[in-house]
């Protein structure tokens, strides 16, 4: 590690994403003149979003534009992505939509039974990548859904309740891989 490096590891400066747990060794002149030497480990930042593939570039718009105009930029591109899932939950609608409801539930019927229980919802949603729902938020939606209270979700209740938890949870995977990708530094 060159001494400018050492020296901004030392205090702090470098980016997050280089400032890892790194054994480094501070000189300091005493008084005496003689060379104090300390070998540190500093202890990773804890930022808000984690370093992803595309952190550097994210942190070099950031120097070259500054924060304000890439939060502007970036403001505008998560507004597209949202029309973009806004637009795509609403082709439920269609008949392209109805027949990918229609694939969709056949799916998510493990049993075949022709109805989706607490299970199957859970395992669609791990399989969707929603991490985040647990068993108290898919006992949520299935309770939200489940318009005649008999513990299940027909086919009409499904497709009555997919367009709302697609649209909340596909922003929030949005989010979630812009996160993990670096996009949010």
């Amino acid at each position: 590690m060159t001494n400018a490096v050492q020296h901004k590891a030392a205090s702090g400066t470098l980016p997050y994403f280089m400032d890892e747990v790194l054994p480094i060794t501070v000189e300091k002149t005493t008084k005496s003149t003689y060379v104090q030497k300390k070998t540190v480990k500093k202890a990773r930042k804890s930022p808000a979003h984690q370093p992803g593939v595309f952190s550097p570039l994210v942190l070099s718009a950031k120097k070259v534009l500054g924060e304000a105009k890439l939060n502007k930029i970036r403001g505008k591109v998560i507004g597209l992505h949202s029309d973009v899932i806004a637009k795509f939950v609403a082709t439920n609608e269609s008949p392209i939509g109805g027949a990918i409801s229609d694939t969709l539930f056949a799916v998510m019927d493990k049993n075949k039974d022709g109805v989706l229980d607490e299970k199957e919802l859970a395992l669609a949603f791990e399989t969707l990548g929603f991490s985040w729902l647990k068993e108290k938020q898919v006992s949520g939606i299935l309770k939200r859904a489940d318009k005649d209270d008999d513990g299940i979700i027909d086919y009409e209740e499904f497709r009555k309740e997919l367009p709302k938890t697609l649209r909340t949870n596909l922003t929030k995977l949005a989010k979630k891989n812009g996160g993990e990708l670096g996009f949010l530094e």
